[in-house]
């Protein structure tokens, strides 16, 4: 899997975990609830299915999840960052959902091999390096099931010239197109299902794509 077509967007201090959420909530005016079961939608994530979330944050898709499987299903979360895994555990005890939170990275993840039905990936790839995008995209396909599934969502598809936005203040545009890492996943044994737009009602953000795909049997 190779993605020169694809280049990462420049690093950029992570807000503290407080603000990291009221910074979501804002530039979404309170629909991110919205948009985190729009992407479970998109999964199609059942009752009973094992979850792992990449790049959780402080959490709030890892809790939505965890709500759609009910008991008898699982969630994980895991993120580099030990200080937003700290709220979003304490955001998973005051929801009553029982949720795993690990420091780890997507190239590196501390789970036996087919472990998970789905994994979920919101706004991670565009910050990867291709070696580590690479490695990570490898890990994804060893702890998903035989058919157990990926939903990836990123930047892509035409982007407004010159638009400021979150990862582009100065208005010079990323250029990173989910689609492009989309066209590699067979690489690593995922085949796509599916690709389309995702409105994630935020402002400032750039239009997101969203890629479905399947670990091959």
């Amino acid at each position: 899997m190779t993605t020169s077509t694809t280049d990462h967007a420049p690093a950029r201090p992570m807000p503290g975990p407080l603000r990291y959420d009221l910074k979501l909530w804002v530039a979404s005016r309170g629909r991110e609830r919205a948009f985190r079961e729009r992407q479970l939608d998109l999964a199609r994530l059942t009752a009973g299915e094992s979850v792992l979330d990449i790049g959780c944050g402080t959490g709030t898709l890892a809790i939505a999840a965890a709500r759609r499987v009910g008991e008898s299903g699982a969630v994980t979360g895991v993120d580099p960052s030990s200080e937003l895994l700290a709220r979003a555990r304490k955001k998973a005890r005051r929801a009553r959902v029982d949720v795993a939170f690990e420091t780890a990275g997507g190239e590196n993840l501390p789970f036996p091999d087919a472990s998970f039905d789905l994994v979920l990936s919101t706004l991670v790839f565009h910050h990867l390096p291709h070696d580590v995008l690479r490695s990570s995209a490898q890990e994804i396909r060893r702890v998903l099931k035989p058919g157990g599934r990926l939903l990836a969502v990123d930047i892509g598809g035409p982007q407004e010239d010159r638009k400021r936005t979150m990862h582009a203040p100065q208005g010079h545009q990323v250029h990173f197109d989910l689609d492009a890492v989309a066209e590699r996943l067979p690489d690593v044994g995922l085949d796509v299902v599916e690709t389309g737009p995702i409105e994630s009602g935020m402002r400032r953000l750039e239009r997101l794509r969203y890629v479905l795909a399947r670990a091959a049997s």
